[in-house]
């Protein structure tokens, strides 16, 4: 994903403080939100691929990755509920 279509910034070369720090400032919800748009982005464009390909062994490639994208799209919603339920349980959200 190019980088104007992403609010993430350049963790690569921003050392750890750095990056604890700007999760403290702006919280986590709208940039971890925002990946999990991206991969349901990533889906749906998969799908259309898949559609418009005719050829059935590309069609196989397509399908594997939108089978890997699945395993790791379930985890982010996995992890978004451990997180609600966490600050659910611990009074932030209240």
């Amino acid at each position: 994903m190019s980088k104007q279509n992403s609010e993430s910034f350049d963790t690569y070369n921003t050392c750890a403080n750095e990056i604890k720090n700007r999760i403290l400032k702006e919280g986590i919800w709208k940039p971890y939100t925002n990946r999990i748009k991206s991969l349901l982005l990533c889906q749906d464009k998969f799908w259309e691929l898949y559609n418009s390909e005719s050829d059935l062994a590309h069609k196989r490639v397509v399908l594997e990755d939108l089978v890997n994208l699945q395993s790791l799209i379930a985890e982010w919603y996995k992890s978004s509920k451990k997180i609600i339920e966490f600050e659910t349980n611990s009074g932030v959200c209240q």
